[in-house]
């Protein structure tokens, strides 16, 4: 993947979700507006019959409503904030969907659909091409190291089988991480924060656990890392995803010969089926292109 059409695909996608985080928000946040001055009528009106009933004043009343509402709330601010409007429109082209944002108003999920119909595209191609990056990368530090410390100038065995270690042990570390730091950040158990994040990079999304959502002082640096873990991680599980296909593609080819040989070896080259005698190697013979350790002797 060339740096030019990572970088094109790059501000294709930023600037598709700073647009869908404007729009989104300001069809959203004016029916929220909207809610809050009914919720706030409707509070004084259950304040008058309950202070009545109970002997209670104001104060004490306002102050249970303050409780009640901090242990229900997800994130202890606007629902349609700028960062919670960035982590929805993420969670949309992503098809994770946590499901604790989500558009009340009409024109907000039609602007749902037809965002998430172009967006979830955008996203894949995104994701794809920064998956290949760090496969070439890791092809590159592969060779070099192999070069520099293990002094082997020829090109690495098993290569493909290299990088997709490589791919999973980085996904892996990624998940033991995030763990780690949503463990400090929401007082999480460790197995909790490594749940939460799998099932966050794999897009299941279920919502029973969302990083960075529980009631906090900080909510914008919680969301700020929920959404860098979750680019980071599903870059990292399109790289696996990438190592899959590549190791099916080399199996694919394995399949459609017949005899294979180590180098260095000999093997018997059977009868064409003319009876003609033995096939010609040198008709043949050609480098295995998946894996280096290989060559193709006969074809079928």
């Amino acid at each position: 993947m060339k740096a030019r059409n990572l970088l094109f695909l790059f501000l294709l996608w930023f600037f598709y979700l700073t647009l869908g985080v404007l729009v989104f928000r300001a069809v959203e946040h004016d029916g929220e507006e909207q809610r809050e001055k009914t919720k706030q009528q409707q509070l004084v009106v259950i304040k008058d019959k309950i202070t009545s009933a109970y002997n209670m004043s104001e104060a004490e009343f306002f102050n249970i409503v303050k409780q009640i509402e901090a242990a229900s709330s997800s994130n202890g601010g606007p629902e349609w904030s700028y960062h919670e409007s960035v982590s929805f429109v993420i969670q949309l082209v992503t098809t994770i969907g946590y499901g604790n944002i989500t558009p009340v108003t009409n024109g907000g999920r039609v602007l749902c659909i037809v965002f998430a119909f172009f967006g979830i595209p955008i996203n894949i191609l995104f994701l794809q091409s920064v998956g290949k990056s760090l496969r070439e990368v890791e092809k590159f530090l592969i060779t070099e190291f192999e070069k520099r410390c293990l002094k082997r100038n020829e090109e690495p065995k098993f290569l493909n089988e290299k990088c997709s270690l490589c791919a999973v042990v980085f996904f892996f570390s990624l998940l033991l991480f995030s763990a780690a730091v949503q463990q400090k950040i929401d007082e999480w158990t460790f197995l909790e924060g490594f749940y939460a994040y799998f099932i966050t990079f794999t897009t299941v999304g279920f919502g029973d656990l969302i990083p960075g959502g529980s009631p906090t002082e900080s909510p914008v640096r919680n969301t700020v890392v929920r959404i860098v873990f979750i680019i980071l991680g599903l870059a990292a599980m399109s790289n696996v995803l990438i190592a899959v296909m590549d190791s099916t593609d080399c199996l694919k080819y394995l399949k459609t010969c017949k005899i294979f040989r180590r180098r260095g070896e000999t093997v018997d080259i059977p009868e064409t089926k003319e009876g003609g005698g033995g096939i010609e190697l040198t008709d043949y013979r050609k480098e295995d292109p998946k894996n280096n350790d290989l060559e193709l002797v006969a074809a079928i």
